[in-house]
């Protein structure tokens, strides 16, 4: 079966760059090629384009035009958040909503750098009328054109193409609604667990309606083990894959799942994993009326730690199941693509960056 026109999905994360390349038949994608760098040594323009260039070389894609990520809530060069819109309604103009939405933005300070500086979109959650005042609910992002810039930069010295810069919670939610992965009346949570921060976002209706991020994530983990082992962070690395950090131990008549003694601050105390999570979880059933949670969809090369799923679904009382795309979204028998395997979760964001183009038709 001959592909149609193909494209490459860049995910560059503060640990590493994954790369997807799908290509189209007449029944939908499928993934030709993909990759991954090693270790950035950090998180400079210049070693993820070095990074990038090399990764490049090596996989010799078939296509030049890319769709690259910014993370949504990049340390003062973005954020992302729901607020409420008075009077504003449905039927209202995009670029009149959009002139409400950044008056509101700068009128509470919620873009953390001049708004002049700032690429801002949003989209309609639905109306309301909280404390019998009408209005829209509304999901806006804002990053600093300058991050955008940078992102463009990379590609290029890659001789790549820059088709679109994409956030990273858009590239994801797009993949789960071409997976058809949400309930019409329900709340999904997204966690995405990477190197350096997790993202949490809460979907309803295909669309998000919450987003924070928590500075406890995958380096986080391999640092305590570091320190608690006294081993080498390289060792801590492969430590945080191959053992168990996650137990059963009894506790009365019954079971339950707790983080092992390796982790077990950086999970459990207050400033932890689990207790960051389930507050965000309480903070937005206590904002959102009729909030439903029915699930948590678990993303990022974290997520892959041993039995984390297990642990987070009987600690959070709620499904939690990791993202497998390959079931919607093929793999080419050309071998290309095969490091993919067992790691789904973590070329997901890529994977959804590369739909972009397929979604846009």
């Amino acid at each position: 079966m001959p592909f149609r026109r193909a494209s490459l999905g860049v995910d560059i994360g503060s640990n590493s760059i994954k790369v997807v390349e799908l290509a189209y038949r007449s029944q939908g994608p499928v993934i030709l090629n993909a990759g991954i760098t090693g270790p950035l040594a950090d998180n400079t323009a210049e070693t993820a384009s070095n990074a990038l260039r090399e990764l490049v070389s090596q996989k010799r894609f078939r296509t030049k035009r890319a769709v690259a990520t910014v993370r949504a809530t990049a340390e003062g060069s973005a954020t992302a958040r729901r607020i409420f819109i008075e009077h504003a309604t449905a039927d209202m103009k995009k670029s009149e909503l959009k002139e409400r939405v950044e008056w509101e933005a700068i009128t509470r300070d919620y873009i953390p750098f001049p708004a002049e500086e700032a690429i801002i979109d949003c989209y309609v959650l639905g109306e309301a009328t909280p404390e019998n005042v009408p209005g829209l609910w509304v999901f806006f992002v804002a990053v600093r054109k300058e991050l955008v810039k940078e992102r463009v930069d990379i590609l290029k010295s890659a001789d790549l193409i820059p088709v679109a810069i994409e956030i990273d919670l858009s590239a994801i939610l797009g993949l789960l609604n071409y997976m058809d992965m949400f309930s019409e009346d329900e709340d999904t949570v997204v966690i995405d667990l990477g190197a350096a921060k997790t993202a949490i976002g809460i979907i309803y209706r295909g669309q998000f309606n919450f987003y924070r991020e928590i500075a406890v994530a995958g380096n986080h983990i391999a640092s305590q083990i570091e320190r608690r082992l006294k081993i080498k962070r390289q060792d801590a690395e492969k430590y945080k894959y191959t053992e168990d950090l996650f137990e059963r131990v009894a506790d009365g008549t019954a079971e339950i799942w707790r983080a092992a003694s390796p982790i077990e601050p950086v999970i459990e105390e207050r400033q932890g994993l689990y207790p960051q999570i389930r507050e965000c979880f309480r903070f937005y059933e206590g904002d959102v009326d009729n909030a439903r949670l029915s699930k948590v969809l678990f993303l990022g090369g974290t997520s892959l730690l041993n039995n984390l799923d297990n642990f987070l679904a009987q600690r959070l009382a709620i499904p939690v199941e990791r993202v497998h795309f390959l079931d919607h979204i093929p793999l080419a028998d050309n071998g290309n693509a095969s490091e993919i395997e067992g790691k789904e979760s973590v070329f997901a964001t890529a994977v959804g960056l590369a739909l972009k183009p397929f979604r846009m038709k």
